[in-house]
């Protein structure tokens, strides 16, 4: 048996806690229980943990505890174990969708058709008080509003556990419905235009490497030169460009296992890669001091990656402006898609041109497993959700080829 009093053990074997979370209103003590704990060491962090928030001024009483201090609490406790992108993309969806709709509601009362409500003036321009300032913010689409019931479910759904809530108003509440999202694609000839229509661009060289290579923007972003095997012609997906708080920030590793891999080139790459490095060399030759050589990664510093101990140069990556500073990747996406209107080319988004090389893929026969592999998708699920009408239409042809071939069909 544990040695603290506050821990004992049901008829079922399992501990359970008793403790004092301060006094409630009237002046008596504020009782709380806790159980079905496996084990006494359990059971004892459980309370120690009460204990520190307590003394600290972090324990959470449900019942006096807003939502949007809940919310803010719960994610600054994750921030840990989040990828960047994540965090900034949860703190977003906290501070300016949630919190102004359904965070001064106390945790305990909040209800599905609270969150029902939140969702149709999510769905209308609208003005919203954030920090004192009034902000102006756009309807959101049933996309965006689905990232924003994850949001919030995913933290109702760790009170539910902490036992906090009895139930996750979140699970009830419909969000609206998402239509499933078709890629745009470019055609073999669209591409071939666009790549000529960029040549002499600054973006060239990222635009290149998305829609011949299919890869994502971060991953194209991130490249340096140590990923490069001109020998072998081997490009090696090891990490990326991405934003955190306003700022282009470098990951170490990639979105997914998956995501690191090898991708064999052609001679045509390799030469377009060369003239990329001799033409870096040449600007910081003919700019002098007012050349950028430097890149520091704040995120990274925060996080004291090995990286960071030698400061990152900004001449180790691949895709840079023509003074050397690093490509900021949202200012990327923004221009792409300025640029494709102004070339007046079709005006798909910078990811599409990695869906654009995908279709390209398949419609000239390559492997559905293939395919997969080159992208980097988890699973080749993935792949045929983007791509399987594709390979339909190739599949069409082929039976009609067949069928032309034995019946002599003009």
């Amino acid at each position: 048996m544990p040695n603290d009093k506050r821990i004992k053990r049901d008829k079922n074997g399992l501990y359970y806690v008793r403790y004092e979370a301060g006094f409630k209103a009237d002046g008596t003590r504020n009782q709380k229980f806790r159980g079905g704990f496996s084990t006494a060491d359990d059971a004892e962090d459980f309370l120690n943990e009460q204990k520190y928030n307590l003394r600290h001024g972090t324990y959470i009483n449900p019942e006096k505890t807003l939502v949007c201090q809940y919310l803010n609490k719960w994610l600054e406790d994750r921030k840990e174990e989040l990828s960047p992108t994540t965090y900034s993309g949860y703190e977003v969806n906290i501070r300016c969708h949630i919190n102004p709709h359904i965070g001064g509601l106390r945790l305990q009362d909040l209800k599905a058709i609270h969150i029902k409500d939140m969702y149709k003036a999510l769905q209308k321009d609208r003005d919203v008080t954030i920090d004192k300032e009034v902000r102006h913010f756009k309807k959101l689409s049933p996309k965006s509003i689905l990232y924003v019931r994850r949001v919030l479910s995913k933290a109702l759904e760790d009170a539910c556990i902490d036992e906090i809530l009895e139930k996750n108003a979140a699970r009830t509440a419909k969000s609206p419905e998402v239509a499933k999202h078709k890629a745009k694609f470019l055609s073999t000839a669209q591409i071939k235009t666009m790549l000529e229509k960029f040549e002499n661009d600054d973006l060239f060289v990222p635009v290149y490497l998305a829609v011949v290579l299919g890869l994502r923007r971060g991953e194209a972003l991130g490249l340096r030169w140590e990923n490069i095997d001109f020998d072998q012609k081997i490009i090696m997906i090891r990490s990326e460009l991405t934003m955190y708080d306003g700022n282009p920030i470098f990951i170490e590793d990639v979105k997914t296992e998956d995501s690191d891999r090898d991708i064999i080139v052609t001679d045509r790459i390799i030469e377009l890669l060369k003239r990329q490095k001799i033409s870096q060399k040449e600007n910081k030759l003919a700019m002098g001091k007012k050349y950028i050589s430097k890149f520091t990664c704040q995120y990274c510093v925060e996080k004291g990656s090995k990286i960071t101990e030698k400061e990152m140069k900004a001449t180790d990556f691949i895709c840079t402006w023509p003074d050397g500073v690093i490509f900021n990747p949202s200012h990327v996406t923004r221009s792409f898609k300025d640029r494709m209107k102004k070339f007046g080319l079709p005006e798909i988004t910078f990811h599409e041109l990695r869906h654009s090389n995908g279709a390209l893929m398949i419609s000239q026969n390559v492997q559905l497993k293939g395919a997969s592999e080159r992208l980097g998708h988890s699973t080749i699920v993935i792949t045929n959700d983007y791509y399987g009408h594709v390979e339909k239409s190739v599949q069409e042809s082929i039976a009609n080829t067949i069928d032309r071939a034995i019946w002599n069909d003009e």
